[in-house]
């Protein structure tokens, strides 16, 4: 290899994520409240905390802004036979992991759940819970689990079968 040039493993480089669209680089202002579902913007993150100090403004968190949207960043499809006879304790489990989730990140939140086909489709507002929640399933239910990113549209595929 010439002098100079280096190859990304060798020095650790990651590749270069493209950038959510939903979250701005500049960040929002200090107190600004959402009107979509209340949570603070505090500290430079967005906080399930109840309003106390001076609001500056209202503005759509960037999960709300999903949500309007119809943009989700992260899809679970739950399939297989054994998802008819145990549904419930799926999504129960489902529903769960996004409540426990979202008192550490109040912009990971379920968008809907669908039934179409036999199948069971969780839309997510990011990629990170998407993948969560499938790995909850997998660890409560087993089974067969896969993830198929994009990473120009930071969305994630989970899909999860049994």
């Amino acid at each position: 290899m010439p002098r100079g040039i280096r190859r990304a493993e060798e020095k650790g480089l990651r590749t270069v994520r493209a950038p959510d669209a939903y979250l701005p680089g500049e960040g929002r202002k200090e107190g600004s409240l959402c009107r979509g579902c209340g949570i603070v913007y505090r500290n430079k993150r967005w906080q399930l905390e109840p309003t106390r100090g001076a609001i500056s403004c209202e503005v759509l968190c960037p999960a709300c802004q999903r949500i309007e949207d119809h943009n989700p960043g992260g899809v679970v499809t739950l399939s297989g036979p054994y998802l008819a006879a145990h549904k419930e304790e799926i999504l129960n489990t489902v529903r769960h992991m996004e409540s426990k989730s979202r008192t550490k990140n109040p912009l990971g939140r379920i968008m809907d759940i669908t039934e179409e086909d036999g199948r069971v489709v969780v839309t997510t507002t990011e990629d990170k819970l998407a993948q969560k929640l499938g790995r909850e399933v997998f660890k409560s239910q087993r089974g067969e689990l896969h993830y198929q990113w994009s990473h120009e549209n930071n969305l994630v595929r989970v899909e999860w079968m049994r």
